[in-house]
């Protein structure tokens, strides 16, 4: 198809002028209308190799394989950022769950040899009863791999326990211990999930927003559904039908509490007891859900391990570790706090999780690189205070109210652009924001910061944007060409009055019938579509039959080559899917979906425009053909940019965050800010295109202020 269309083309470019010469028509224009589709031909041949190499069959044991490579990356680069391993991993231990929330040990073994093929793994290697899942640390992939029976898990712990870095380290696990048939771990973060929405439709929207390459079309041979017999339509679906996806599904905690029995239900409704699946929740809510008034729900076939408090000792060994160890000046600063470690007081009980133990460091710890003479860190024996801190909450409180200030100190090798204070009202504003309009989600997606903006200011500030830019654009053109009758001052008076009118119509009408949506998958580079560009072929031979008729056959010919040679690859041309292997950051989703608006504009303005000109090229006149199909390619891009713009997740995002700058004194460079915090101040984790705060815990303290 390619090297057809291309031969066509320079058989056609060459005929036109043969042509134009034997019948006398002008061949200047002539050959500037082939000019004008030099370009679209040449992006047509260009792109079609590229089309060619992702049109044949997909390999979904490549795929498989690619994402596993990007979830290694994505993962291992979030553990490095959060500290997971600085200085060292906290070793967190576990103990098999109380009875009378874990299934029977005997039914799970049953349960396992009953399935089609056999246990999914080798049963010699099961502990003879549930006293058997105990272990610490790196030992988790072990546990899960080789002693639970249906591989199917719960992780319960208290708040700051560790469960999701231990989920994390299970899926580094996985991932080293996998053969090329084994299903890929992702994690999937339940805060976002309504119970009330399709658990595997959920879990295919996360995939093609974290992994775009996976909402690629799927291959026919494998995108059955096991179930419904419904065929997938790419390939996120098709890896979650063909049981290539173990879900890693942490927090459901998170969701509110009237959802958990009904989350444990969809789970044991959408998952067969063949998936493979991890979970994580506080304790107390996982009881709750099980022992609720009139329901009678666990998660079918799941062993339970019960995270433990950390040793007096590990949490003494990592302060004084990382305060720089025995000859340090700052090793003896804990002394007071660590005799009180492993007891009942206040300050005891709290420094015996992870987080808790990351936020003391963050915040006693002197910092390596401090420049001289910068002010001392704070002491922690104010921690022993009982009447300042008179119990557990109230250490946890004094620690999340001291970690921003802390974490945003001028005072270290890479120093913040913003101040401690910005920084606090700005995060303290989000944390509101994600509990009075998203319920108290810990997502925080640069695409929904629109909702923070009245409906009124966004249409008006779309109109307003609109009206300026077609405004602009219609003074100039009207004053242009009606400078020659009507003066040129009147001229850009009426074309200025119309635009602004019309584009306030119209960007008003965009936003309101539109609405925003979320950001376009990122995809990359340019093809070829053979049948996108068949419509563009035919129009051109349409047009130059039709204008033969009045123009002459061998004029409409030619015009419809030009007019064909324009609006086949307009039509026709579409972006590659982006890589399997790749998770792109909030940042690239937005500068990918702003891309993909701004040549969706231009495409059209190029194609109505070009079009335009070469017609009255051929009517009117070279110059004014020129001139009007010029005018025509920059009134679209104007009119579809603008108007489009309320409908784009992109164009609310920058309205939303001149509205919150200016309303709320947040950054202008909101997005900068939020990368900040996740890379540098250890504010915020970022689980595939989205943010969320270090812990639930410290959005809620945060929310409350």
């Amino acid at each position: 198809m390619g090297k057809v269309y291309l031969l066509l083309s320079v058989l056609g470019a060459v005929a036109a002028l043969v042509v134009a010469q034997r019948f006398d028509l002008d061949t200047a224009e002539t050959a500037v209308s082939v000019l004008l589709g030099l370009a679209p031909v040449y992006l047509a041949w260009a792109a079609f190799h590229a089309d060619r190499l992702e049109a044949g069959p997909v390999n979904l044991g490549k795929v498989v394989g690619e994402l596993a490579v990007a979830v290694k990356n994505q993962w291992d680069s979030e553990a490095e950022v959060r500290r997971v391993n600085d200085p060292y991993p906290l070793p967190v231990a576990w103990r098999a769950a109380d009875d009378d929330i874990a299934e029977s040990w005997t039914l799970l073994g049953d349960l396992a040899r009953a399935r089609p093929g056999g246990p999914p793994g080798d049963s010699a290697l099961w502990p003879p009863d549930a006293s058997g899942l105990a272990g610490q640390d790196a030992e988790i992939g072990q546990v899960f791999s080789e002693r639970v029976p249906t591989r199917r898990l719960v992780i319960l712990g208290e708040p700051g326990a560790g469960k999701s870095v231990l989920l994390i380290r299970l899926l580094q696990d996985l991932i080293a211990r996998r053969n090329d048939s084994d299903p890929v771990p992702v994690l999937f973060s339940l805060a976002s999930w309504d119970p009330r929405q399709s658990l595997k439709t959920w879990m295919a929207d996360q995939l093609r927003r974290t992994y775009p390459g996976l909402a690629a079309e799927a291959p026919s041979s494998v995108a059955l559904n096991h179930t419904t017999g419904d065929r997938a339509k790419d390939l996120a679906t098709s890896l979650l039908n063909a049981d290539l996806i173990l879900p890693l599904l942490d927090g459901l905690d998170e969701l509110p509490p009237a959802r958990h029995a009904a989350a444990l239900d969809t789970l044991n409704r959408t998952l067969p007891a063949r998936q493979a699946l991890v979970l994580t929740s506080r304790t107390i809510p996982y009881r709750t859900a099980l022992t609720r008034p009139g329901t009678n729900i666990r998660l079918n076939g799941a062993a339970i391990i019960q995270l433990l408090p950390l040793g007096a000792q590990t949490a003494a060994s990592y302060l004084r570790r990382d305060a720089g160890g025995p000859s340090a000046p700052a090793f003896d600063r804990w002394d007071s706090v660590i005799s009180r470690l492993g007891t009942t007081t206040p300050v005891g009980q709290a420094l015996a999780t992870p987080l808790a133990l990351f936020l003391a460091r963050t915040i006693y710890n002197p910092r390596p690189g401090a420049f001289p003479g910068a002010p001392q860190a704070p002491r922690p024996d104010e921690l022993c205070d009982t009447t300042a801190y008179p119990d557990h909450a109230a250490i946890n409180a004094r620690l999340f109210q001291a970690f921003i200030p802390a974490a945003y100190t001028p005072h270290q090798p890479n120093p913040p652009r913003w101040t401690a204070h910005q920084a606090h009202k700005t995060l303290a504003f989000l944390a509101r924001l994600q509990h009075n309009q998203r319920a108290g989600s810990p997502d925080v997606a640069w695409w929904e910061l629109s909702s923070a903006i009245p409906r009124r200011t966004r249409l008006l500030a779309f109109g307003l944007v609109a009206a300026i830019t077609i405004g602009l654009m219609s003074g100039l053109i009207i004053g242009f060409f009606a400078g020659h009758t009507e003066g040129l001052e009147i001229g850009l008076a009426a074309g200025l009055t119309t635009g602004f009118a019309l584009g306030l119509v119209a960007g008003l009408m965009g936003a309101l019938i539109a609405g925003p949506e979320g950001p376009d998958t990122p995809r990359t580079g340019l093809r070829l579509s053979a049948s996108g560009s068949l419509p563009g072929l035919v129009s051109g031979l349409v047009f130059g039959l039709v204008g033969g008729l009045t123009t002459g056959l061998a004029t409409g010919l030619a015009g419809g080559l030009a007019v064909g040679l324009l609006t086949g690859p307009t039509f026709g041309l579409e972006t590659n899917r982006a890589d399997v292997a790749s998770s792109p950051s909030p940042h690239a989703l937005l500068i990918s979906d702003r891309r993909s608006h701004l040549a969706h504009a231009l495409m059209i303005g190029i194609m109505v425009g070009g079009v335009l000109g070469v017609v009255l090229g051929f009517t009117d006149g070279l110059m004014l053909g020129l001139t009007i199909g010029l005018t025509v390619v920059l009134c679209a891009l104007a009119v579809g940019g603008t108007t489009r713009l309320g409908a784009t997740a992109w164009g609310n995002f920058i309205v939303a965050r001149a509205y919150l700058a200016v309303r709320h004194n947040t950054p202008w460079y909101l997005l900068a800010f939020l990368h900040d915090a996740h890379e540098h101040r250890g504010v915020l984790r970022r689980v595939g295109s989205v943010y969320q705060f270090r812990h639930i815990d410290l959005q809620r303290h945060l929310a409350a202020l």
